[in-house]
């Protein structure tokens, strides 16, 4: 029997936007109704360009946001859900070379995101906890992740997800000074378009400023 469960993956404090809990889709699966985001990529350390690998399935880098309250967020855009067990979420070495493997968060067995739905890490957390965390953001969202690597805003970097074996499924650019203080950086439409300047909305579609 496959259960469903409401997971928020957060990595620190709250945004300004209020968010739906996302739903994660745990349990027993047939092959018929789930994509594995695996070893569709490149080796972890060729640095892949944006979007690489997973986009096959449907899953992409949706939002992300590296000034106030730092967040990630995922979003599935295809017909099937995505399983994302033991998938890890990463961001850049300090030397730019590729991804920050030994920072990089693991999603547990079973974890799965569902058609049209999002996956969201709010990072930056000093002691960030293993595993699902229950004391998550102010306002209600119930359960959590934590991560203790931070996108950098000033410099900019490449956010990762990463295969079980390591090989970069999906990856995405945040430039330079890409938002501003109360903003985030975005696709425009929601799920599909090239990346803007986009209100916070972690959780939730995307919406201009």
């Amino acid at each position: 029997m496959r259960t469903s469960i409401a997971l928020f993956f957060v990595l620190a404090g709250c945004s300004e936007a209020s968010v739906d809990a996302v739903v994660v889709d745990a349990g027993a699966r047939t092959g018929t109704d789930v994509v594995t985001a695996a070893d569709t990529g490149s080796p972890a350390d060729a640095g892949s360009p944006a979007d690489t690998g997973a986009a096959a399935t449907g899953l992409v880098f949706n939002e992300i946001r590296a000034t106030g309250s730092e967040f990630v967020e995922v979003f599935n855009a295809g017909s099937l859900a995505v399983d994302l067990s033991n998938v890890q979420m990463t961001d850049t070495e300090s030397d730019g070379g590729g991804p920050h493997l030994s920072a990089a968060i693991h999603f547990p067995a079973g974890t799965s995101v569902a058609p049209g739905q999002y996956l969201v890490v709010v990072s930056g957390v000093a002691d960030a906890g293993a595993g699902l965390q229950h004391a998550c953001l102010d306002g209600g969202v119930a359960t959590c992740f934590e991560a203790g690597w931070s996108i950098s805003a000033s410099r900019g970097e490449t956010v990762y997800l990463l295969s079980p074996t390591g090989a970069v499924a999906a990856s995405e650019m945040y430039p330079a000074s890409a938002a501003s203080s109360g903003q985030s950086w975005g696709r425009l439409p929601n799920g599909t378009g090239a990346f803007a300047v986009n209100r916070p909305t972690p959780g939730a579609a995307n919406l201009a400023p």
